[in-house]
């Protein structure tokens, strides 16, 4: 089957209507194998989301789904489908696969969370151990993924609050530093609320990243955000781009 030429590293399909893969990436491959139909990588529980949603009447979107687990893992994989068609035919389709880490965390907080219903002995220990959860939760819901030599894509998951910026603006800025980064994608596909706080410090980190020299573009805005990114008045050096998939074609495509 012919492989689509991608300098990012993520699964990349081009599908015909009925699914039907005409040309895949060599990650896609690596994980899924020389499939013919996307369906067949796609779990049982999205798959009628899929066919209800990956349509050419829907001309581009971004919607959460489940894939088949592979050999050594036993639980879906949960990734956000990013899809765009060329025409009424054909269509690109972009996976990016959760981050792992993040699930466990989540289910080790709601773990703990029950525990902690259930009883009182030990409780400062297993508060101790919810906040250094709540803690990691809070790096992994802005995981740095280099794309290319020159771009990054930070992709945010959840509510933009304070604590969650304290968490992440060292690391974020360090990782770009050192990796020599001269463009950051800030996706905004999968954010919830926006505190007026977290939009302040969100702010102060992407004015850093541009006394840096790093380039920073905004992709994935939702319509009910864009009056709360209006009052946070950001630089008029960055960048919005409608679409995580429109940002992903111009930065990281030859």
């Amino acid at each position: 089957m012919k492989r689509v030429e991608r300098s990012f590293p993520l699964p990349h399909f081009i599908i015909n209507k009925n699914f039907k893969i005409e040309s895949l990436s060599d990650e896609a491959v690596a994980m899924f194998g020389e499939v013919n139909n996307l369906l067949n990588v796609v779990d049982e529980g999205s798959l009628s989301k899929i066919e209800k949603w990956v349509t050419p009447d829907v001309h581009k979107l971004t919607v959460e789904i489940a894939l088949k687990p592979s050999e050594e893992k036993q639980n879906p994989i949960t990734c956000d489908m990013h899809v765009k068609w060329k025409n009424d035919l054909y269509a690109e389709v972009l996976l990016i696969p959760k981050d792992e880490q993040l699930s466990k965390v989540t289910k080790t907080m709601d773990q703990l969370r029950s525990r902690l219903n259930d009883t009182n002995f030990q409780l400062l220990e297993e508060k101790e151990k919810l906040e250094e959860a709540i803690q990691h939760g809070n790096r992994l819901s802005a995981p740095f993924i280099r794309l290319t030599e020159e771009t990054a894509l930070i992709p945010l998951f959840g509510h933009i609050t304070a604590d969650k910026m304290y968490t992440v603006e060292e690391p974020l800025l360090q990782a770009t530093q050192d990796g020599d980064i001269d463009r950051v994608l800030f996706d905004f596909t999968a954010v919830g609320q926006i505190d007026e706080d977290g939009a302040q410090l969100l702010k102060n980190l992407m004015t850093s990243l541009c006394y840096m020299g790093s380039q920073v573009i905004i992709t994935g805005v939702r319509p009910e955000q864009v009056k709360r990114i209006q009052m946070i008045h950001f630089s008029s050096e960055i960048t919005f781009i409608n679409s995580l998939h429109q940002a992903l074609k111009k930065y990281c495509s030859y």
